[in-house]
């Protein structure tokens, strides 16, 4: 039985396409469409993996007297940004429907007590530091002054 499917797929002739396929984006999620008019849903088949890659390959009869195929065979690296287990297909009236949504950005923030506050920014950060230095050396050269010594004495 297995010798008969492998001979019957060695005499199949291939042709080989390149479906046209567009993006789009909204609302945070990346959609591609390809246009795979004459195909069925069975004939197609989506698989991603770990890495990063989603691929998508196809083929189907075209002439049963001649044993005449055609078929596609598509790899897109999926975005850093993507939810790989959220992607999901739809196939519907001759076009593959590939949504592959974002993964939702929380935003961090330090916890004091009850509160939640913004961190403070670097630059803000740096002029506090200057200012403490500043009013450190000035509070110093008063102290070291000889007139303050002068009235520590009497």
């Amino acid at each position: 039985m297995e010798s008969n499917t492998a001979e019957a797929t060695r005499n199949r002739m291939y042709e080989d396409f390149e479906p046209y396929c567009k993006w789009l984006t909204k609302d945070g999620q990346a959609t591609l469409e390809i246009n795979l008019k004459g195909f069925k849903k069975e004939q197609l088949k989506i698989q991603t993996y770990d890495w990063g890659i989603l691929t998508i390959h196809g083929e189907r009869l075209v002439d049963a007297s001649n044993d005449k195929w055609s078929r596609f065979r598509k790899e897109i690296k999926i975005s850093k940004g993507c939810n790989m287990n959220s992607i999901r297909a739809k196939f519907s009236h001759g076009v593959l429907f590939i949504a592959m949504p974002k993964e939702a950005v929380m935003e961090k923030h330090l916890i004091w007590g009850v509160e939640t506050r913004k961190r403070i920014s670097p630059t803000k950060v740096a002029i506090g530091v200057v200012f403490v230095v500043a009013l450190g050396t000035y509070i110093a050269r008063i102290v070291s002054s000889d007139a303050i010594r002068k009235l520590i004495k009497y």
